[in-house]
């Protein structure tokens, strides 16, 4: 039995994804035949990197993964209280990426038990930014010996496959002895992961009723109309009460438009409480420190919104009229 990817003594074996028999994933699926466990070091991780070794990782009896997820914290505690969170959510991110080439997540739930099982452990060092990134292969036949590779690939598809990259294999038993204990040091202080990897896959595979789906496609048609109204408007504004649902939905509608576009126009049919809502808004923008103008027809005026914001808008509300030609407008 042969270790894969033996080069001639004194000659450096480089893996760069160049092409099919210099990348990485093709690396790791020769050793996966001869080899009973892998020590991995990675800034990045990503379930895709394990599908993407289907089934041949299962030969394997062991897999420790080490990862970071090469992000910059203002300072250290921050880093600490947040590594753990960030790692569950770019994972979660990266399932939903490779829901686009494999809709049903085929090999995931695998994945899943070999977790669950210990085969698979992972683990985040959250004392620095990690950004190493290293393969150390151990045989099932001790003559061989253990073999490492050391360079620029995380443990993702394209650091795997695609990107230009720069590994060196490390054959020299007190090199990889050296490896080997780094290594060993870096798992010793990281943090246990495994269950939250398990919650986040779980939830990515579990089946879910016909109903369920349709509800949750609802959901999501909806959501942009589910605008639920801020503290201020539940507490504070005089304006809100006076509402009916559908008017707070306007309203709701028009600040959601105006964010998105930098303005919004409300177009209702007659009767329907357009000065309702607008006395609302304008209460709104007074609420926070913004200048409204309004512009009115001088039969409206005095009739309409002189008399509307004195009785429900009393507080707060200044209106300055200036004479113009062939218009009057009042500023609140």
């Amino acid at each position: 039995m042969h270790a894969p990817s033996n080069p001639a003594p004194g000659e450096l074996f480089i893996v760069d994804n160049s092409d099919e028999l210099w990348k990485g994933l093709k690396y790791l699926h020769d050793w996966t035949e001869i080899a009973s466990a892998f020590d991995i070091a990675t800034g990045f991780f990503e379930i895709g990197a394990l599908l993407a070794l289907e089934p041949a990782w299962q030969k394997l009896d062991k897999i420790r993964i080490l990862l970071g997820d090469e992000m910059t914290a203002r300072t250290r505690q921050a880093l600490l209280e947040g590594l753990r969170e960030r790692a569950k959510t770019i994972l979660d991110t990266r399932i939903e990426n490779e829901k686009e080439s494999n809709d049903f997540l085929q090999g995931v739930p695998a994945i899943l038990d070999g977790i669950r099982s210990g085969k698979i452990e992972c683990k985040v060092y959250a004392k620095k930014k990690f950004h190493a990134k290293a393969y150390i292969t151990h045989p099932r036949v001790a003559v061989i010996g253990s073999v490492a590779l050391v360079g620029s690939s995380n443990f993702t598809v394209p650091g795997l496959t695609q990107n230009v990259e720069l590994n060196i294999q490390v054959r020299a038993p007190g090199d990889v002895t050296q490896l080997q204990q780094w290594f060993e040091r870096h798992w010793a202080e990281g943090e246990e992961i495994t269950e939250d990897i398990i919650r986040v896959i779980e939830r990515q595979i579990a089946a879910y009723s016909p109903f369920q789906v349709y509800a949750k496609a609802l959901q999501e048609l909806f959501k942009s109309k589910e605008l639920p109204p801020k503290s201020w408007e539940k507490t504070q504004s005089q304006m809100y009460p006076q509402l009916d649902q559908y008017q707070k939905e306007a309203y709701q509608a028009l600040l959601k438009i105006s964010h998105q576009h930098g303005g919004a126009f409300l177009c209702d049919g007659v009767g329907l409480g357009k000065t309702y809502v607008g006395l609302l808004l304008i209460e709104r923008l007074i609420h926070d420190r913004k200048k409204a103008v309004l512009i009115v027809p001088k039969s409206g005026r005095k009739a309409v919104w002189e008399r509307s914001l004195r009785k429900y808008l009393p507080d707060g509300t200044t209106i300055i009229i200036y004479r113009v030609v062939h218009r009057r407008e009042a500023y609140c």
